[in-house]
């Protein structure tokens, strides 16, 4: 949901998620301007209201901590004092509790202000004013919004975001005394690191709390999904990846005990070594070399979590380890699927689908998103390929598979990436609003990503983006271009060749792209992938290209820098990950604040794996403003989160930087980005008021 309101000078645009309320902040008569001179931001914050009543206050309190900028500069225009951010109030209406939203009473120092303390299908009423340094105010009265959060146990769509940020103050204030060294897995080899596992903790009231905690609602979605399966009039037909999270094991399990037909294509990859016995090769009766069959890691937790579960009836045991389980042994890449498909008296009604992986570090840890669509087209389409999926059928042509000596199908069969093409073709336009289309993997060519690639290139006021796994050619080249693009004109898909004014005009000053990435590049990764390409005469385009281009607005995951290990506040994180620490979510968000979004959302990382050899799903959602809000708001909170630590931390790592976490500028130094045309800040400012293109 959006609203927006304005007042004496001030706008104040409001965007709804379910957990997350971010507050757009303007002032009203300073728009870009091609004079080239800079702004009176004095006189202009003048004219903003400073209390409720217009009366003459200084609300910021004594224990402010406060720097001065190396100018010293003071804002004057009729105040008397210096202009110091914004005091937010927000206004339970179901509850009538009204709260401050500034943090020890420190003002708000930024154009946008996002509430991460709401609660799905609730009414806020938010109140904004100026917070002012000392002297008198000029009159004037408040600015205030009403707004309703997403409820996402109601309409087509209900998604859920877990917290996504273990790595945070808050996790650490709330649990940080049962921080422990712990010798945890990564990358393959085992490192002592300090963590706060949810799971080790020994109070059993504060086990349970930072798990809810960081579940955030999703692990509550997803047993709530399986757990609508009642009995024998309904089916549950998954696909996992990874499958070791206790409770959804349990659930799936549960649901056998109650009479669901329950289904569940999993993950089944390995290899076959040679078989060693006392030092000695081993040899068959015929002189062959003898083989054993090794699992992959995920292929092997997931037996183990499988066999784990314990039933009263040896009839259900029986059911589960004999009549629930199909292995994927043929796909020509990973099955990556993380679906369920509710079907109800034979009809399919409802899919859960989305980033989560069934794992402890997918649901408390990394940052993921499960996403229901209740529509029975929808889950009729998953329904069919999730029965292709069952037959095992080799994911291309004349697949082979060496674990498995072969695809043990019929080689003139059709494969799954013709099938997957004939069920859904490949998107060759952009379609009609609104609607959901789906597209499943493996595919036979990898048009689709450029498919997504040229929508983010048609983008004309914002792209948000996160890569877990790294960024892809064709939209490492999008990234790499700036607002005039490379050829004077801003990139535009091949099969829509736009007018030349069209093109000039199609990014305007507000223009952002906004790219989430789990970690900071390898620079060492980077040059060796672009010696490798220039050897084989290819361009090569990432991080390092793209990262200093003006459009670009790039965060990665981070924990915020401490003073040593005695540091009682330091981060951590739940050592429950072994990968991928922060950002799994694969979606991107086309023109997010328009009345027209594109979202792409599903388990496919934007890559040529996940394109043409992986089992992947995505949908494709166009012109669902509430779908988008509920993206858009989640993705700032997890980009502002991660944005503010890779600054602070670079800054801290300068020598003598005088900075700390937390402090605020005293003066109009923090204020003047916002209203500088070069700034990113300036083109945040106006991205996020209110507009609709």
């Amino acid at each position: 949901m959006r609203a927006r309101s304005e007042e004496g000078g001030l706008s104040v645009h409001a965007i709804a998620g379910t957990h997350v309320v971010l507050l757009g902040l303007d002032v009203k008569g300073y728009e870009s301007s091609g004079t080239g001179s800079k702004p009176d931001l004095s006189a202009m914050m003048s004219v903003m209201t400073l209390d409720r009543r217009g009366r003459a206050k200084d609300v910021v309190g004594p224990s402010l901590r406060t720097r001065s900028s190396s100018s010293g500069s003071k804002v004057k225009g009729g105040s008397g004092g210096a202009f110091v951010g914004f005091a937010i109030d927000r206004l339970d209406n179901a509850s009538k509790e009204s709260v401050s939203l500034n943090v020890d009473g420190r003002p708000v120092q930024k154009f946008h202000f996002g509430d991460y303390t709401v609660l799905p299908g609730r009414e806020y009423v938010y109140t904004v004013r100026r917070m002012i340094k000392g002297g008198s105010t000029s009159s004037g009265s408040s600015v205030t919004v009403k707004i309703t959060t997403e409820d996402p146990t109601k309409g087509k769509h209900g998604i859920y975001f877990n917290r996504g940020v273990a790595g945070s103050k808050a996790y650490t204030q709330k649990f940080g005394g049962f921080r422990k060294h712990h010798l945890v897995s990564k990358f393959g080899s085992q490192q002592w690191r300090p963590i706060i596992n949810p799971r080790l903790i020994p109070d059993m009231a504060k086990s349970e709390e930072a798990l809810a905690w960081l579940s955030r609602g999703l692990e509550e979605a997803l047993i709530e999904f399986i757990s609508q399966a009642k009995g024998k009039d309904h089916r549950l037909l998954a696909t996992v990846y990874e499958f070791t999270h206790p409770e959804t094991v349990q659930a799936f399990a549960s649901a056998v005990e109650r009479g669901v037909d329950v289904k569940i294509v999993r993950h089944c990859k390995g290899t076959y070594r040679a078989r060693v016995k006392r030092n000695d090769i081993v040899k068959d009766e015929s002189g062959e070399i003898a083989k054993d069959w090794i699992p992959d890691g995920a292929t092997d937790a997931a037996k183990k979590a499988i066999d784990g579960i314990g039933f009263a009836s040896l009839e259900h045991a029986h059911t589960w380890q004999h009549d629930t389980f199909i292995e994927r042994k043929h796909s020509s890449g990973l099955m990556h699927n993380k679906f369920i498909v509710l079907v109800e008296n034979g009809k399919p009604v409802q899919v859960w689908t989305g980033s989560v992986n069934p794992t402890d570090g997918g649901i408390y840890g990394q940052s993921n998103v499960g996403h229901i669509v209740r529509d029975e087209d929808v889950a009729s389409q998953y329904a069919e390929y999730w029965q292709r999926l069952a037959k095992d059928i080799p994911g291309r042509k004349r697949a082979s598979n060496s674990s498995f000596g072969g695809s043990g199908h019929d080689e003139e069969s059709e494969p799954m990436d013709q099938l997957n093409e004939e069920q859904q073709p490949d998107l060759d336009c952009p379609f009609t609003s609104p609607a959901i289309k789906v597209i499943f993997s493996p595919r036979t060519t990898t048009e689709m990503l450029q498919w997504y690639a040229d929508r983010m290139g048609d983008a004309r006021s914002s792209l948000h983006y996160t890569a877990a796994f790294g960024v892809a050619q064709p939209i490492a080249e999008v990234l790499n271009e700036g607002q005039s693009g490379k050829d004077g004109g801003p990139r535009r898909s091949p099969r829509f060749v736009r007018s030349q004014k069209e093109q000039e005009n199609a990014h305007g000053d507000s223009f952002l792209r906004y790219v989430l990435l789990d970690n900071k590049p390898s620079e060492r990764s980077s040059e060796k992938s672009k010696s490798v390409a220039e050897k084989n005469g290819k361009d090569y385009v990432d991080y390092y290209d793209f990262k200093d281009v003006k459009e670009n607005r790039i965060a990665f995951g981070a924990l915020l820098s401490s003073d040593g290990e005695d540091d009682v506040s330091r981060e951590t994180l739940t050592g429950l990950t072994t990968f991928v620490d922060y950002v799994h979510t694969k979606y991107m968000i086309v023109d997010a604040l328009t009345d027209n979004p594109l979202v792409v959302t599903g388990s496919a990382n934007f890559s040529m794996a996940s394109t043409d050899k992986n089992d992947e799903n995505s949908l494709v959602i166009q012109g669902d403003t509430s779908v988008a809000d509920v993206y858009f708001t989640e993705y700032m909170r997890l980009f502002d989160h991660f944005y503010a630590r890779d600054l602070y931390n670079e800054i801290s790592g300068r020598r003598n930087s005088g900075r700390a976490w937390g402090e605020v500028a005293e003066d109009e130094s923090w204020l003047r980005p916002y209203f500088d045309p070069s700034s990113q800040l300036y083109r945040e400012r106006l991205l996020l008021r209110y507009h609709s293109l």
